[in-house]
């Protein structure tokens, strides 16, 4: 049964390993993106092949860790809660999450092989970006949840 530290709503739940689990999408988060992870701002191939080097790694016993989609990352913004960016801003994403983060998200949603999707938590909107731009870039890796694992 779930201590009340454990779950904070009825859509998020701590997990092990620095994950969080999306009860209601069905989705595992890492609890950090990948600004809080580095230090760095990525452009997108970067962050790709960061989250290569996860599954190589196993992160958290998974190796199927991949960017989100624009409509996952989009679910982590938030008109009723308010979480603080990496400049100490406080914007509309989820506070279960470590603030601190980048606020602008690569997407998997790719077209023309150069331009990526990327969410903006400041102004709650998505916008094409090369993908080899590395301005302010980040994201939050997560993974689909099996009904076999029974995290959920």
């Amino acid at each position: 049964m779930d201590s009340p530290t454990d779950v904070v709503s009825d859509r998020f739940q701590e997990g092990e390993d620095g994950t969080v689990i999306d009860r209601i999408r069905r989705l595992l988060w890492v609890k950090q993106d990948t600004w809080q992870m580095t230090g760095n701002w990525m452009n997108w191939v970067q962050v790709r092949d960061l989250s290569l080097e996860l599954n190589k790694q196993k992160f958290a016993g998974y190796k199927d860790w991949r960017l989100p989609t624009a409509a996952e990352a989009k679910s982590l913004a938030s008109k009723e809660e308010s979480n603080t960016d990496h400049m100490g801003q406080s914007i509309g994403h989820v506070e279960f999450f470590e603030p601190g983060f980048g606020f602008l998200y690569w997407t998997s949603d790719v077209k023309n092989k150069t331009q990526a999707i990327r969410f903006g938590f400041r102004k709650n909107n998505q916008m094409y970006d090369d993908i080899y731009r590395t301005s302010r870039g980040s994201t939050r890796f997560v993974r689909d949840i099996d009904k076999k694992e029974g995290l959920i």
